[in-house]
């Protein structure tokens, strides 16, 4: 299975399904989706190289993963022009370039905070799968 994402309809704030064929997959296109419903594709200039490690349920995995992306963007205006989430014994590094809110094309909302209303990953006969509603 290949990864990917799809906006779904949401009266104010931004919703997506996203999935992959490992749980990093899916993780990794839940944060492209969580980018995508604000900004454009980013001019590619000299990114800086950022990463996190998480610990937790899949849940609490999905949760942090874009809690850091949306922080990021609160407090140091960065956006994640490359993403990437690989496995750890007990979770998942993050691993991102990044540029600045500045160098890309700002389409949407800015997020502010993930719903934990429902907020649901698992994996399935297909691969892993997820559902994300973001505050704006």
């Amino acid at each position: 299975m290949t990864s990917g994402f799809r906006f779904l309809p949401h009266t104010a704030d931004i919703r997506f399904e996203a999935w992959g064929g490992t749980r990093e997959e899916c993780l990794a296109a839940a944060l492209r989706a969580l980018v995508a419903g604000f900004a454009g594709t980013p001019a590619r200039g000299p990114g800086r190289a950022r990463s996190a490690e998480f610990d937790g349920t899949d849940e609490e995995l999905l949760l942090a993963v874009l809690d850091e992306v949306i922080y990021r963007l609160d407090t140091e205006g960065a956006v994640p022009v490359e993403i990437s989430v690989r496995p750890t014994g007990t979770g998942v590094a993050l691993e991102m370039t990044e540029t600045t809110v500045d160098d890309v094309d700002i389409t949407g909302a800015t997020p502010k905070a993930v719903s934990l209303h429902e907020l649901w990953i698992g994996r399935d006969e297909r691969g892993w799968r997820c559902t994300v509603t973001i505050d704006v």
